[in-house]
C-alpha cells in the first residue's frame, strides 16, 4: 500500500513537472510571437545569374537587425514599410553577412535588389530579392544559411527550393543542426529524413498540440479508448494537412490558431464535467478538432513553391513525423496519467492548468 502511494505521488509529480516545462516553453510563443520561426528560400539559376527570393518572418528579421527598436512589436503596415525603407542597408548587410552561396567551392558575390513587405501564413513577412552572378554553370552549389538561429530563435527553419536552368525543382529543409546544403547532390532518402525529423520537431515543440492530446488522454481510460482517440485525430488532421498543403482548402491562420486554443479548453473541460460520456464523445471530438489542427500542421509547408509530386512527398513524410512524435507523447503521458488518476485532486488540477493555457492562447491569438 505504501509502495502504491509513492508511485501515485511520483506520477503526479512527474506530470506536474511536465506541465510546468510546457508552460515555460510555451510562454515566449504565446506572448512574443504568434507563429513558428520560418523562412522560405527559392533559388533559380538562369542566364548566368542566381536569383534568390527569400521570404523571412518579419518579426524575426526585425529582432535580428534592430533588437532595440521600440516599434519591434508593432505590425501595422506603416511601421513595417518604414522598417524596410529606413533599415534597408542594415538588412542587406545582415542577410549577405549570414547567407553565403558557393559555386564549385568559390564564394559568389551577392547584392540585394529589393526589400518589401509581404505576407505568408497570414503573418507579415519580409521579401528580399538577392542576385548572385556566376561566370559559368558550376557542377554544384553550396548554400550556407546562418540567419536567425544564433541571435533570435534556434528553432528557426528555412524551407528551400532550387531550380537549375529549367530543370526539376529540388527541396530541402535547413534547421539549427543543418544550416548548409550541397544543392544538386542531396539524395531522396536524405530529403525524406529531413522532413520526417521536422514533423517530429513540429509536434514536440507545438505545445498547443501536446496539450490537446493530453486533454484527450484525460478522458481515455483504456488502451482501446486511446487507440480510438489517436486514430480519429490522426485521420482528421491528415485529411486537412493534405488539402491545405495542396491549396485545395484555405482557412485564415488567425482563425485556425484561435480554434485550436478553444479545442484545448473544450476537450479538457469535457473530460472533467462530462465524466460518464467523455470517453464516448472523445473520438468524435478528436476527429472534429483534428480537422482544424491539420490546418495548423500544414501552415509551414503550404508556402513552399514545390512541384506537385515533391509537395506530396514532403507533406506525407512530414505527416509521418508528426504521427511518430504523437505516439512518443502518448506513450510518455498515458502511464503517468493512469497512476495520477488515482489521486482525487489530480484530474481537476490538470484540467484547470490545461484550460488556463488554452484560454491565454485564445485571447492572445484572437484579440492581440
Amino acid at each position: 500500500m505504501k509502495r502504491n502511494g509513492i508511485q501515485r505521488l511520483y506520477a503526479a509529480g512527474l506530470l506536474g513537472i511536465m506541465l510546468i516545462l510546457i508552460g515555460f516553453g510555451a510562454a515566449p510563443a504565446a506572448y512574443a510571437h504568434g507563429g513558428d520561426s520560418v523562412a522560405y528560400s527559392d533559388l533559380v539559376l538562369k542566364d548566368g545569374v542566381i536569383d534568390y527570393d527569400l521570404r523571412i518572418d518579419m518579426y524575426d528579421l526585425r529582432l535580428a537587425v534592430a533588437p532595440n527598436d521600440l516599434d519591434v512589436g508593432d505590425f501595422s503596415r506603416p511601421v513595417l514599410e518604414k522598417f524596410v525603407n529606413d533599415r534597408r542597408d542594415e538588412v542587406e548587410d545582415y542577410l549577405l553577412g549570414h547567407i553565403r552561396l558557393y559555386a564549385d567551392s568559390l564564394p559568389l558575390e551577392g547584392e540585394m535588389l529589393s526589400l518589401a513587405v509581404t505576407e505568408a501564413r497570414d503573418q507579415p513577412y519580409a521579401e528580399a530579392m538577392i542576385r548572385f552572378s556566376i561566370d559559368s554553370k558550376p557542377e554544384h552549389f553550396v548554400l550556407d544559411y546562418q540567419p536567425i538561429y544564433d541571435d533570435v530563435d534556434q528553432w528557426h527553419v528555412n524551407y528551400v527550393t532550387m531550380s537549375l536552368d529549367g530543370g526539376g525543382k529540388q527541396s530541402y529543409a535547413l534547421s539549427f543542426d543543418t544550416r548548409e546544403v550541397k544543392i544538386g547532390e542531396m539524395s531522396f532518402a536524405r530529403a525524406v529524413k529531413q522532413f520526417f525529423i521536422l514533423g517530429i520537431e513540429h509536434l514536440i515543440t507545438g505545445y498547443d498540440h501536446i496539450l490537446f492530446v493530453l486533454a484527450l488522454l484525460l478522458g481515455a481510460k483504456s488502451i482501446k479508448q486511446i487507440l480510438a482517440v489517436v486514430t480519429s485525430f490522426t485521420a482528421a488532421h491528415t485529411i486537412t494537412l493534405m488539402l491545405a498543403g495542396f491549396g485545395v482548402v484555405h482557412l485564415p491562420s488567425r482563425f485556425v490558431e484561435s480554434v485550436i486554443a478553444l479545442s484545448i479548453i473544450y476537450v479538457a473541460l469535457n473530460s472533467l464535467f462530462n465524466k460518464n460520456n467523455a470517453t464516448k464523445h472523445n473520438a468524435p471530438l478528436a476527429f472534429g478538432f483534428g480537422l482544424i489542427h491539420g490546418f495548423g500542421f500544414a501552415g509551414t509547408l503550404s508556402e513552399m513553391r514545390l512541384d506537385g509530386g515533391q509537395l506530396a512527398a514532403s507533406l506525407l513524410t512530414f505527416n509521418v513525423g508528426i504521427e511518430f512524435g504523437q505516439i512518443m507523447i502518448v506513450l510518455l503521458l498515458f502511464p503517468v496519467i493512469h497512476y495520477a488518476r488515482r489521486i482525487r485532486w489530480t484530474m481537476p488540477a490538470m484540467t484547470a492548468t490545461i484550460s488556463i493555457f488554452g484560454l491565454v492562447w485564445f485571447i492572445q491569438r484572437a484579440f492581440m
